[in-house]
């Protein structure tokens, strides 16, 4: 006969069933915090760092400002030039961004490995070029090859970019920059392998109403050598001391060239009016000054020698005796 269960075990049976549910319900719900993630292309690996991306786009920011300026003086017209972007991507890339046909030059940087592209869109060459010939530096209609003659004439903007260049690099490394190859289709030739990373350097340049691109591109392995030199700061620091250093060298040349007026004072007097109005050939002034006394050499509108004239191969001259300390007209 099957066992009756008391009044007691019944409750003790529910009440061990009701402490077994409360668990369940004094589970906290815990909130679940979500990671941001990034992506990441292994056909692509970023080979230079955040930090030293940063500093090539200080130094081209400076290229830029040195460039525009000697690129006015060059054209004779107002040239803006503004770094837009410094990217890594493959070389592969950075051919499909290019026009075809275009300014591709291929440049030697000793004494690092390997070469660079320094490339001009034809939407600013053609108008470059025409300016340098005597035009109003207009563009083309259309879009055609460039000759071995225009290539020659847009030498000389090439010339005075790879000068800047090595001017912004100096801190970092002494780069001797040389055009070794010029060609106007970009898949000629390759600098490195079609997945090889390399760093590029996009500019928008304006000549007058007319406005161009115009790309660097670096081999990152190129400069692998000279990453840690380029991570420190020091040549931050030593490029700022030498550019105060090169502005002071450059007002001191601009100064030395400089034309004055330079002329020697006899003497001066006090007349009346009348007395000048009634001036004839012949007549004699007395000045104030004495026989004895030297005469004085002016440099532009100040006081600064004492000295005497004279005569040397039948022109005039002046013999400096003295100089004359803080004295002004």
């Amino acid at each position: 006969m099957a066992d009756i269960l008391s009044q007691e075990e019944i409750d003790a049976l529910l009440s061990s069933v009701s402490t077994d549910d409360e668990p369940e319900e004094a589970v906290e719900t815990l909130s679940v915090t979500k990671k941001k993630v990034s992506l990441y292309d292994f056909k692509r690996p970023d080979r230079v760092s955040k930090d030293q991306m940063r500093s090539i786009k200080n130094l081209h920011d400076k290229f830029a400002r040195n460039f525009s300026s000697s690129l006015s003086g060059y054209l004779r017209s107002i040239t803006d030039m503004n770094l837009i972007s410094v990217d890594q991507m493959t070389y592969g890339e950075f051919l499909m961004s290019l026009p075809n046909p275009t300014s591709f030059n291929i440049v030697s940087m000793l004494p690092l490995d390997g070469n660079a592209v320094l490339e001009i869109n034809p939407s600013l060459v053609f108008p470059i070029i025409d300016k340098l010939l005597g035009g109003q530096g207009e563009p083309i209609d259309e879009v055609r090859e460039i000759t071995d003659i225009e290539q020659n004439v847009i030498g000389g903007v090439l010339a005075i970019a790879l000068r800047e260049l090595a001017e912004v690099w100096q801190p970092i490394i002494n780069i001797r920059f040389k055009i070794e190859l010029r060609e106007t289709s970009p898949h000629v030739i390759q600098i490195v392998s079609q997945n090889e990373v390399v760093i590029l350097l996009v500019f928008e340049i304006k000549v007058g109403d007319v406005s161009g691109m115009m790309n660097i591109c670096i081999p990152a392995i190129a400069l692998e050598p000279i990453m840690p030199k380029i991570d420190s700061q020091d040549w931050l620091i030593g490029a700022k001391k030498m550019h105060a250093t090169g502005n002071v060298q450059q007002i001191k040349n601009i100064a030395a060239t400089t034309k004055v007026d330079i002329h020697a004072d006899l003497g001066a007097t006090t007349m009346k009016l009348r007395d000048v109005l009634t001036l004839e050939k012949d007549d004699i002034i007395t000045l104030g000054t004495k026989v004895r006394e030297p005469m004085v050499l002016t440099v532009g509108n100040m006081k600064k020698y004492y000295g005497e004239i004279g005569i040397i191969d039948n022109n005039k001259a002046f013999k400096i005796q003295r100089k004359i300390v803080k004295e002004s007209v």
